[in-house]
């Protein structure tokens, strides 16, 4: 299975942070928060390649960043031809464009993640829930906090693990679960992305690719026991350093 990594944005609410840099190099625990994720990836026999998705102004650093990296599974970036956050494609637009350009092997389904969240649980689980079921399959976890709900992904599931209602960023949320941007697709799911976009659908947010999905196909939720660090503004930002034992 191939995978996919989101870093198309612009990450506007992290400036001045990520007005020079993009918000995947930012340093976590003295490493990049991408290194965090590859090493994952990179660790995982399900995985084969990797095709990170950005935008020109970006795409230079994390070349340069891929030159620096060492061994690893093969890994690619592409430019998704965008120069400004008004011109962005979006993340799903963004999916759909590396399915368009690059070689990528869907056969086995495909893996896509988002690159602004470090995960406390193993974010491979997915893949093989969805092998198991035979379906797409995505994580979601407990929480009370209102504004990461209102900031994420809700899902509601029944008591199979089946996602039965999903909505992107609601402001009154009808679970305490979110959703964080890890996504195991089976082929046959990624044959109908491009039937999505075609439709006029939203192509920002991944979640809301989730949204639709769920009601032509089964999607199970693998329910981790914490959140994400999610970051997403400074403020957040600041906080997950801390919890890594960053200096300020």
């Amino acid at each position: 299975m191939d995978a996919i990594l989101l870093a198309g944005g612009y990450a506007t609410r992290l400036y001045p942070l990520t007005l020079n840099r993009p918000k995947a190099l930012l340093p976590v625990g003295g490493r990049p928060i991408l290194d965090h994720l590859v090493d994952v990836l990179d660790a995982c026999g399900e995985i084969a390649r990797m095709f990170l998705v950005t935008n020109s102004k970006f795409a230079v650093h994390f070349s340069h960043w891929a030159a620096a990296r060492g061994p690893g599974k093969p890994f690619s970036i592409v430019d998704d031809g965008t120069a400004s956050n008004e011109t962005r494609l979006g993340a799903i637009g963004d999916i759909q464009f590396v399915l368009d350009r690059a070689e990528v092997d869907t056969k086995d389904g495909l893996y896509v993640l988002g690159t602004d969240n470090l995960a406390r649980f193993d974010i491979t689980e997915i893949i093989r829930l969805s092998r198991s079921r035979k379906a797409d399959a995505i994580f979601a976890c407990h929480t009370k906090d209102l504004g990461r709900l209102r900031r994420m992904g809700v899902a509601v599931v029944d008591e199979t693990g089946r996602v039965t209602d999903f909505e992107e960023k609601p402001q009154n949320p009808k679970s305490d679960l979110c959703v964080p941007p890890f996504y195991a697709y089976t082929a046959p799911s990624v044959g109908l992305i491009w039937r999505y976009l075609k439709e006029g659908n939203n192509p920002d947010a991944p979640g809301h690719l989730v949204a639709w999905m769920i009601r032509h196909k089964p999607v199970y939720a693998c329910v981790a026991p914490e959140p994400t660090y999610d970051i997403g503004t400074v403020e957040s930002y600041e906080e997950v350093r801390r919890t890594f034992g960053d200096r300020s």
